[in-house]
């Protein structure tokens, strides 16, 4: 009896194991770009909280910073968990590591979400949310 409970224990933990270590290199693809000038600033949100960070101060999962080619980008995220996350990025034209906009606070800079092609204002959460995982690698962003 104790020699199966120790067995079950270990096959249980074995199975867990499996299940938290699902990791992989996430690539992100971004088409539409006006130019190749400047470079594309984007977060990598794991949870709602970080995804719109100037109401709370929260940080993003990770942030990073991708140079332009042929007016697209491809960037990978090496090594992450799998599960739920959300990208917003801009496109820092003039190199001055923020979000230009004009008198009226509209943007003169590209900007964009996963999921929510053509959006004038950020998405909740809900909407921009994807699951990332070893069927699901790639995540195209259309500007």
């Amino acid at each position: 009896m104790i020699l199966e409970l120790v067995i079950l224990t270990l096959l249980a933990g074995q199975s867990f194991a499996a299940i938290s270590e699902c990791r992989g290199n996430l690539k992100m693809i971004v088409t539409g770009l006006d130019s190749d000038e400047g470079q594309i600033k984007f977060d990598l949100d794991k949870a709602a909280d970080t995804f719109k960070p100037k109401e709370n101060g929260k940080q993003a999962f990770t942030k990073g910073r991708s140079p332009i080619k042929d007016k697209r980008v491809e960037y990978t995220f090496k090594d992450i968990p799998c599960g739920e996350y959300a990208i917003k990025l801009y496109h820092d034209a003039n190199m001055n590591q923020t979000l230009d906009k004009n008198f009226l606070n509209i943007p003169k800079e590209q900007y964009g979400f996963s999921n929510c092609k053509g959006c004038i204002r950020p998405p909740k959460w809900e909407k921009a949310k994807f699951v990332f995982d070893k069927k699901h690698p790639v995540v195209t962003i259309k500007l």
